[in-house]
């Protein structure tokens, strides 16, 4: 009896192993969140969350993750989460009351960092630039800090992963569709002001706390409805909201010039962004109507592909961007003949004839390459202003590229069903 109870125990060892792994967590909880945590988080994402994140072959748990704007955002927490081995939880947007954390368990049966990979997919699948309203709460705006984020539900979101001297805030995003790419990093305020005072879901904010998830915004620790209120007072002026923000996270403040470079900087980097945009849409209805893929033709994208890949909200937002720029540029500053600064390249935008000289260093100062067959082609921003200022520019996703950029004096003739 007492050899075979002998027998029994590696049986039992081994089978509490395999029990166990049955039961895997995609990671096990080691540490709980707090204020320090939330520091060593901050100091994570200002040096490690960069542009090419999901596009480093030497990283490859998280190599070629596909990610758009919100989901991006989720990843950030949840990789320092997995990494420090923390708790990830956030609310089910699927079925409300519920939560998704790291104890989940489907997944047991494989190695960790498959885990891993299923898990981020499987959230990237369940959330969006609204579901952010439940995770996360608006804070006072001398409190943003890396790690933090803006969200304008329905429309996009942006990581904070930085603040400049000037007091600036270091952006990141990604962009829809969800698909393995770079993210796009600018030193601007992003390009949007919290409006929605009454249900507070817009706005700069911070990850919740796992243990306070469930719990209304009011009730955590630094919330406060500050910005609505600053936002409301401005008028909902876009200028005087972040020029109030900058004095507040500033270290010293920003001269003329180097505010109308920044500007500047982030304008070409937004029309840049959007030849990604158009350039994605023109390969996606390229692949509708070859039939490559599925092997079925279709001539039409439907809803819900209209909506990823049609710019209307985007192309406002270039337009009120180029308004800033004209605000700026002159807002003061001195213009010596011969002399070529930014508040003379910000000013030339808004005239229809330059010198040639002028002009060349305007194509310096930033090409985009709206041509899709023809990297080394390319319009600059006085070029695309004129284009916008002329309301020349579509945001349909079935027209040419020449009508999507302006191109040309030809309308373009609807034959597919907008949204």
């Amino acid at each position: 009896m007492k050899n075979k109870s002998l027998l029994l125990i590696p049986l039992l060892f081994l089978f509490s192993l395999w029990s166990s792994s049955l039961q895997a967590a995609v990671w096990k909880n080691q540490n709980n969140w707090s204020n320090a945590w939330e520091v060593k988080y901050q100091n994570w994402v200002a040096n490690n969350w960069k542009p090419n994140f999901f596009m480093n072959p030497n990283n490859q748990k998280y190599y070629r993750i596909p990610h758009d704007c919100a989901d991006a955002i989720y990843l950030m927490r949840l990789v320092f989460s997995y990494e420090n081995r923390l708790p990830f939880v956030i609310n089910n947007a699927n079925k409300p009351g519920k939560l998704l954390s790291n104890q989940m368990n489907q997944w047991d049966r494989l190695p960790e960092y498959q885990r891993l990979r299923n898990f981020m997919l499987y959230i990237n699948d369940r959330v969006g630039t609204r579901s952010l309203s439940k995770d996360t709460y608006p804070i006072p705006l001398s409190q943003i800090r890396s790690g933090d984020l803006y969200v304008q539900p329905g429309s996009h979101s942006y990581e904070i992963v930085g603040i400049t001297d000037t007091g600036v805030p270091v952006i990141m995003s990604s962009t829809t569709p969800a698909s393995p790419k770079m993210m796009i990093q600018l030193y601007a305020f992003p390009f949007f002001i919290p409006k929605d005072r009454q249900n507070m879901t817009d706005g700069y904010r911070r990850f919740k706390w796992p243990r306070n998830i469930l719990k209304p915004m009011q009730q955590q620790p630094g919330y406060s409805n500050e910005q609505y209120v600053i936002a409301a007072a401005t008028g909902y002026n876009y200028v005087a909201f972040t020029d109030i923000i900058a004095k507040k996270l500033r270290r010293r403040p920003e001269p003329l010039t180097e505010k109308t470079k920044r500007v500047l900087q982030g304008l070409c980097s937004f029309a840049k962004e959007r030849v990604n945009y158009v350039n994605d849409g023109l390969r996606f209805l390229h692949k509708l109507r070859s039939g490559r893929g599925r092997g079925v033709t279709r001539q039409c994208m439907n809803a819900k592909e209209y909506d990823y890949y049609s710019t209307p909200s985007r192309d406002k937002r270039l337009k009120r961007y180029f308004q800033e720029v004209l605000n700026i540029a002159y807002a003061g500053g001195v213009i010596k003949e011969g002399q070529i600064t930014p508040q003379l390249i910000a000013r030339a935008i808004f005239h229809d004839q330059v010198p040639p000289k002028l002009e060349r260093a305007m194509d310096q100062t930033c090409r985009i390459a709206v041509y899709p067959q023809n990297d080394h082609k390319y319009i600059n921003l006085r070029q695309l202003w004129q284009n916008i200022a002329k309301g020349k520019l579509s945001s349909d996703p079935h027209a040419p590229y020449e009508n999507r950029w302006g191109l040309t004096d030809r309308p373009y003739v609807k034959r597919c069903p907008t949204f």
